[in-house]
């Protein structure tokens, strides 16, 4: 079993290094097509087509038939928030010598997924009330795609700066925690209708009695059940099917025997 984390892990680890290099701000072009849509509305014109809405749809559509896999590999940001966990577990258990690392809870973490929709209805709502405009330099997404490209911003983007480093000590205690929690584009995507097909299954009947290795080792803590309330949430991370003893965790549909 180890071995085959292993190996999920370096293939992920892989393509995301892949995609960290060629689009790092794929993620931030994805979401300035959505915020075209509404500055377009505020300022009483028709939406008209460009770059970052091709973007956006070709993700949008790809997540439906495939499952937020673009979280899971290709987002740079989330793959930023990787290398800072795994840095800061190691870190901790080496340097420490502590065996169990800082971590919220499954009710906490259940709790502050809710406020990406709330940082979506808000950046959505400064767009269409002209404040967005304001708001230049107070971005962490903006911070990261410049740093991307090799540029240093400056005093004007002070605020987004802290805000990066502060969701950077967040990214030490809890997996994918701006994915999960501050995430935009991630809200978008976990309210597209994902096909059940692309979705992780288990059978039940063949699962360990009261192992729940697949749900603590989820960031989500998701039980891995299909097209479940709770299904958008998922990064498509591969975690739970790696980790499972019976190799029980696959994408599509189920055998119940």
């Amino acid at each position: 079993m180890k071995k085959r984390q292993r190996d999920v892990r370096l293939i992920r680890a892989g393509i995301q290094l892949a995609f960290f290099i060629a689009a790092p701000s794929l993620f931030s072009t994805a979401f300035a097509g959505i915020k075209s849509i509404f500055l377009a509305i505020a300022a009483g014109q028709p939406v008209e087509w460009n770059s970052f809405l091709t973007v956006t749809a070709v993700l949008l559509i790809f997540t439906c038939f495939f499952g937020r896999h673009f979280c899971g590999y290709a987002c740079a940001f989330g793959s930023f928030g990787d290398v800072i966990y795994e840095g800061f577990a190691w870190i901790w258990t080496k340097c420490f010598h502590k065996k169990k690392k800082p971590a919220l809870s499954e009710k906490m973490v259940h709790r502050l997924q809710k406020v990406k929709y709330i940082v979506l209805a808000l950046i959505l709502l400064s767009c269409l009330t002209g404040v967005y405009g304001k708001l230049t330099g107070t971005s962490p997404w903006d911070v990261f795609s410049m740093l991307t490209a090799g540029r240093l911003p400056n005093s004007t983007y002070l605020v987004g700066i802290i805000l990066l480093l502060l969701i950077m000590v967040g990214m030490c205690t809890q997996e994918r925690f701006f994915c999960q929690f501050l995430c935009p584009m991630g809200a978008v995507f976990a309210l597209m209708p994902i096909l059940p097909g692309a979705l992780f299954k288990r059978n039940r009947k063949k699962c360990p009695p009261k192992c729940g290795l697949c749900k603590k080792r989820c960031p989500a803590h998701l039980d891995i059940d299909g097209d479940t309330a709770m299904s958008g949430e998922c990064l498509c991370c591969h975690a739970c099917a790696a980790t499972c003893p019976r190799k029980n965790i696959h994408i599509g549909t189920t055998e119940e025997k």
